[in-house]
């Protein structure tokens, strides 16, 4: 998507269809100086028959015709002179079908006045994503998207910040799409060898730093917990490690996602009418990756480092099975009581890797981990747990500012005390449907050491999301990628 700022005399382009972006208050106010009076003329009779109201997070598409213009997108404002930036994005979203009814490929925004002009971006470039890689071309179908978007003023040198802001948004939301790309993909494609290979070309892309352990390696180091969730498939396992350093005196900071990329189970079988969803399972994986491209874009001015473990979750003769016991990384032996909670086992050993491998100052890992935080919270937010009150409140604040939503939930000791094995140090289920989105947590935590840590369980937010109108709930959402991207940037600026 280009983003580029103009004036009121200079934005017109006939050889395009343009859609006019027009912000409006609840009380309408002078006329928007985009529009000529035949289109001044349509918006005073929305208002009039109360099609439009200038709400917050409204929007309605009204047609028009000449000069390229195929028609006008009133967003509603309200009265706050702060407009809540997730309701602009979910306006952007509603417009979606319109733009893509009218074949529209060029907006140009109103930014006469200020507005979140960087969250309708984000509406625009999540909403109009779409997934076709597996369907045969439809001729008549409009495969078109808006690619080019126009700031106008009248004072457009004064939009320098707008427009940073703007091209901002636009190439993090291009990560999330990528994100969401790897998560859609079928499961036969999307193997752990494939998931390496796309790390490997962002590093290669940004030049990172790139390692990838395979199994030998592991089995070397002690990942008996990784090896043990990866022994029923034939694809093997693989432990992604992207790195990207500034400078020896700048902390560091690790992401760490959940890669395992269908997950049937394994003996704990999962019940058939869904399990084809599971592909979904590494969308922690996708989350950190899609956040390392903007780190490779952006070159923030601290050390980060990013780590995927990746296997598949399957059965044969060879699978995991209920009873087993395995030591991880660190020493800790685990009792496998449920071979479907084997997330938090590839998690463990890279958790203790990365803490002593790499020894970072800070270590947020992203799992599609338990169903039981979509009991919790349904798709409304990830659920956070975390070491670090600081940690917490970085994350939150970034959450808040990319509508990415978390909730925080607590990392009591009495819960720790419900992983206790009896034959084992630990086991890898806590009692049934008892707080099991913290059981996952506290099981985790026994990875990290001291190390300030903080779990983010998206389970409920990576795919089925619920009246987001630029979420197609039909496709991965690309959760993390916003909001890791956002805490990032936020931890970097603090270095500058």
């Amino acid at each position: 998507m280009e983003i580029h700022v103009t004036t009121p005399s200079e934005w017109k382009r006939p050889d395009c269809a343009t859609c006019l972006v027009v912000p409006q208050r609840s009380e309408a106010t002078a006329a928007p100086p985009l529009l000529d009076e035949a289109g001044r003329a349509q918006v005073a009779a929305a208002r009039e028959r109360g099609a439009f109201t200038g709400k917050v997070g409204e929007s309605i598409f009204l047609p028009t015709s000449g000069d390229g213009v195929a028609g006008i997108l009133l967003v509603g404002l309200g009265d706050d002179a702060s407009p809540d930036a997730e309701k602009i994005r979910r306006a952007a979203g509603k417009g979606i079908d319109a733009l893509r009814t009218y074949r529209v490929t060029r907006a140009v925004v109103d930014c006469s006045t200020p507005w979140p002009v960087p969250a309708f971006i984000e509406g625009i470039a999540l909403g109009q994503y779409r997934f076709e890689r597996y369907k045969k071309p439809d001729p008549d179908a409009f495969t078109g998207a808006i690619d080019d978007v126009a700031l106008v003023s009248e004072k457009a040198k004064a939009l320098t910040g707008e427009l940073d802001a703007c091209r901002y948004a636009a190439r993090v939301c291009a990560n999330a799409n990528w994100a969401r790309d790897l998560a859609n993909a079928a499961s036969n494609d999307m193997t752990p060898a494939q998931l390496a290979l796309e790390a490997h070309t962002i590093a290669e892309k940004y030049k990172l730093g790139y390692e990838c352990l395979d199994a030998g390696r592991m089995a070397e180091l002690g990942m008996n917990a990784l090896l043990g969730v990866a022994k029923g498939s034939k694809e093997p396992p693989k432990l992604i490690v992207i790195s990207y350093h500034v400078a020896h005196d700048a902390p560091t900071v690790a992401l760490v996602g959940k890669g395992i990329t269908f997950d049937t189970g394994g003996v704990s079988i999962k019940p058939s009418d869904s399990m084809h969803e599971m592909k979904y399972d590494m969308c922690g994986a996708a989350a950190v990756l899609g956040a390392m491209k903007t780190v490779g874009q952006t070159r923030p001015n601290i050390n980060v480092l990013c780590v995927v473990p990746s296997a598949e979750n399957c059965v044969d003769g060879n699978a995991q099975k209920p009873g087993d016991i395995v030591r991880a990384y660190n020493g800790t032996t685990i009792e496998v009581h449920n071979t479907d909670a084997e997330g938090r086992l590839v998690l463990s050993d890279a958790l203790a890797y990365t803490v002593d491998h790499y020894a970072p100052d800070k270590i947020v890992d992203v799992a599609t981990l338990t169903g039981g935080v979509i009991v919790a919270l349904g798709h409304h937010a990830a659920g956070v747990m975390a070491t670090d009150d600081a940690l917490y409140s970085g994350i939150e604040s970034a959450a808040n500012q990319t509508g990415e939503r978390v909730w925080r939930f607590p990392l009591w000791e009495d819960y720790t005390k419900m992983i206790e094995g009896e034959h084992a140090d630990i086991c890898n289920i806590g009692p049934s449907r008892q707080a099991s989105s913290i059981v996952g947590g506290v099981f985790l935590k026994e990875f990290v050491g001291d190390t300030p840590w903080a779990h983010i369980d998206m389970a409920g937010t990576a795919w089925g999301a619920k009246n987001v109108s630029y979420l197609d709930t039909k496709y991965a959402s690309g959760y993390g990628v916003r909001l890791l991207s956002e805490w990032l940037r936020n931890e970097s600026d603090t270095q500058s």
